[in-house]
């Protein structure tokens, strides 16, 4: 839904600007068309037409080329650019009734005020409102062109404002990245706690009972499977502890390889199978939808394991085109609900760390059991 917002924003933003440079050029040529000089093929008025070319080309070319990424085209987008302003003032200095093409540029010199550093692009803002005076006086009737100098200088304010209000915005999404990241390590130390406590309390149910009968001269098969289940729980623990901390170092692996070893954790720690499915093409995803996925899968396993003892499990893996799903469901409990340790972030934590990337996660029972799916871009 939010993305269909955005790119109906990004559309209607599209729109307007079309059509507004539309009745731009239409309203500057005709009335070019109607000033002397008019653009001819011959004299002056072929000097008029040139320069209207150049200009338009060396602007146009320079707004698309500035945007691309890597230092050699952002100096090239800002040479023509600048070319683009000088063609601009020579037409001025031919046909200042019209305007000289100046209103176009002043998308140039916003792009110029937004890509300089500060001091050269108030330089380049002052440099264009004077010439607009000086040739102004040289060469228009009514002298210098007040209004157009103001329209500059506004325009100087505004990208000003706006160089100011987009550090602002980095400086948000800096410290939102910054507590994002303090609070995955909150829950990862308050996962760590709970998966210690789980283990290490299970294993002491199995020890106590596995002691209790050694000591009644009991089952001695009985004493083994208890403490080979509280040895499966003690690696099981270990493993996702070890899995937690590098996590939190930020080593990310592949979401396929995480979801099989989790599938084998499980099995071995509940003795119930957990089906791993992965369909489509897989490829490398960025490091938040890695993380989000394998954290997801990680969350719903270990939620299965702890209120719905006796389930089996499965996971389903699907690349698709732009995003990722993951679906984790379970075919509902059949023991006894023991809670061991205290609980963790559960649904909440992991519907956090979907919609900070964009993503949704979906929940709720399915069946007998309970299912949790996530789809995040990618």
């Amino acid at each position: 839904m939010k993305c269909e917002a955005n790119m109906i924003e990004r559309l209607t933003r599209a729109l307007v600007v079309c059509v507004l440079v539309m009745w731009g050029v239409y309203a500057y040529v005709r009335g070019l068309i109607h000033e002397e000089p008019a653009p001819a093929l011959h004299g002056v008025g072929l000097a008029v037409a040139v320069l209207t070319a150049v200009m338009f080309s060396l602007l146009g070319t320079g707004i698309w080329v500035v945007r691309r990424d890597g230092d050699r085209w952002r100096r090239i987008g800002i040479g023509l650019l600048l070319g683009a302003m000088a063609a601009a003032m020579a037409l001025y200095a031919l046909a200042p009734h019209a305007g000289g093409g100046f209103f176009f540029c002043m998308a140039g010199l916003w792009v110029l005020l937004m890509r300089l550093p500060l001091p050269w692009g108030l330089t380049v803002s002052g440099v264009t409102i004077a010439s607009i005076g000086v040739l102004g006086e040289a060469f228009r009737s009514g002298g210098a062109d007040l209004g157009l100098m103001s329209a500059f200088m506004g325009l100087t304010l505004g990208a000003v404002a706006s160089r100011h209000g987009i550090a602002a915005q980095e400086a948000a999404r800096r410290a939102e990245a910054a507590n994002a990241v303090l609070a995955e390590r909150s829950h990862l130390a308050r996962e760590i706690h709970d998966i210690l406590a789980h283990s290490l309390s299970a294993q002491i149910v199995h020890l106590e009972g596995a002691r209790l009968l050694l000591a009644r001269d009991g089952d001695r098969v009985q004493a083994l499977d208890r403490v080979e289940r509280a040895r499966n729980l003690a690696r099981s623990g270990l493993d996702e502890t070890r899995r937690a901390l590098a996590t939190l170092r930020g080593e990310v692996p592949e979401p396929k390889e995480v979801i099989a070893e989790l599938a084998e954790e499980f099995y071995a720690s509940t003795g119930r199978p957990c089906d791993v499915e992965v369909t489509g093409q897989p490829r490398e995803l960025t490091p938040q939808a890695g993380l989000a996925v394998v954290r997801t899968a990680q969350e719903a396993l270990t939620n299965v394991r702890k209120h719905a003892p006796g389930a089996r499990a499965r996971v389903t893996l699907r690349y698709l085109a732009d995003k990722v799903e993951l679906e984790v469901t379970d075919s509902g409990g059949t023991e006894a609900v023991v809670q061991l340790g205290g609980g963790g972030y559960g649904l909440v934590g992991m519907r956090e760390r979907a919609e900070l990337i964009d993503g949704t996660l979906v929940t709720g029972p399915e069946g007998k059991g309970f299912r949790v799916s996530l789809r995040v871009p990618a």
